[in-house]
């Protein structure tokens, strides 16, 4: 008879304790009433490359204060050709908005589109230089390199951009707003959000970027490009 009355103790504890667990679930339940709404959005990437501009509109001496200007020409250097282009990310999430019995909403991300891509590259090309001249070709072939760089890197650098990205948005869920007024901020701060865990992965591209274009602007480069026109001239 003893055992008996143990064993009905600890059974009672433990029911006792099952129904804690219940009610707390239960309460966790009832503090994300968007959950059943919750789905995996679409994900849209696109990127582009730009439209490449040629600018012959600066001499020597401006194109040098130019590149000092983007930190991409030395001290005591000076540039007879830039390659510039700017690295340009957005996010925008498209969603709908479930409304609650209570009045309220749940604003639920539907689908979501993350840009990379490149705008305005221009090649600088110093007014100074003679049209046709070999001069005005190797700064012309230099700067297209450079441009060109930026293309591979990008097409090297967007399946592995497109897979984190894809890993970060795994994060995504509806979010509860108290009104009709508050569905557009609510989209808007999650967008901001998303764009701040996307920034890391983009500094991270521009930095690699400006070590591959830094390959191409070495000394012995120089150099060797200088010494091109040099020999077609002593052999012309």
């Amino acid at each position: 008879m003893e055992f008996n009355i143990r064993y009905m103790k600890k059974l009672f504890i433990v029911l006792i304790i099952l129904a804690k667990i219940n009610l707390i679930a239960s309460a966790a339940q009832g503090l994300s009433p968007c959950n059943k709404f919750k789905k995996k959005p679409e994900i849209e990437f696109y990127s582009s490359y730009g439209k490449l501009i040629y600018d012959q509109s600066n001499n020597q001496r401006q194109l040098t204060q130019l590149g000092k200007k983007y930190g991409i020409v030395e001290h005591g250097l000076f540039a007879s050709g830039l390659a510039t282009v700017g690295v340009n990310y957005q996010v925008s999430i498209d969603a709908t908005a479930q409304m609650l019995e209570n009045g309220k909403y749940c604003v639920v991300p539907e689908k979501v589109k993350v840009y990379i891509g490149y705008q305005n590259p221009t090649i600088y090309m110093a007014s100074d230089l003679r049209e046709e001249s070999c001069e005005q070709n190797i700064v012309k072939r230099h700067e297209q390199t450079h441009q060109q760089i930026n293309i591979t890197a990008l097409e090297y650098f967007l399946p592995k951009f497109q897979k984190s990205v894809r890993a970060i948005l795994k994060g995504i869920e509806p979010q509860l707003v108290n009104s009709e007024e508050q569905i557009e901020p609510s989209i808007q701060s999650q967008t901001e959000v998303y764009l701040k865990k996307i920034e890391p992965l983009v500094n991270f591209f521009k930095a690699e970027l400006l070590k591959e274009q830094g390959k191409l602007d070495r000394t012995e480069n120089y150099q060797f490009e200088g010494n091109l026109c040099r020999y077609y001239k002593s052999h012309h």
